[in-house]
């Protein structure tokens, strides 16, 4: 379990719900990614969680990273949580993840995912973006022409 959001005072039965409600989507997100064809290396998951970090902190989360104890096959729910919502962003953000989640085999593309996410949060754009500070570039103009016609003359007299 490498990745776990830091403990809030949030009343017990808003978190029960809300451990309800990250069941259903860490169920979804299995779905998506799926099993790897051989166990990933301790270190590439390690990294990858490294990573997911780094950028969970530019977009005001933190959270605790535990290094993995042996390889899987599976990622962590929290971490493939994470994955998903910063692949989104990337999206977003018009620089997506190198490799699709569900296109996920091995350790060589959660090698090239790390690589990709840590130049994202080397990004200040992108943490500006992730923020909602992302600036408009150049001037926004739009012209709106009314033409009336035959009709409108009619309902004006």
């Amino acid at each position: 379990m490498p990745i776990r959001p830091k403990k809030n005072n949030a009343p017990p039965e808003l978190m029960e719900r809300a451990d309800e409600q990250d069941a259903l989507v860490d169920e979804q997100v299995s779905a998506i990614i799926p099993p790897a064809e051989t166990p990933y290396n301790v270190k590439v998951l390690d990294a990858l969680a490294s990573a997911i970090s780094d950028i969970s902190k530019m977009m005001g989360i933190e959270v605790e990273v535990e290094s993995y104890g042996e390889p899987t096959t599976t990622l962590d729910p929290d971490v493939a949580r994470f994955l998903f919502m910063i692949d989104q962003a990337a999206r977003d953000y018009g620089q997506p993840l190198p490799v699709a989640l569900d296109e996920i085999r091995g350790d060589a593309e959660l090698t090239t995912i790390t690589a990709h996410l840590k130049k994202l949060a080397a990004d200040e754009a992108f943490k500006d973006f992730l923020m909602g500070e992302e600036e408009v570039e150049g001037d926004t103009e739009i012209d709106i022409e009314v033409k009336r016609g035959p009709k409108d003359e009619q309902d004006d007299m």
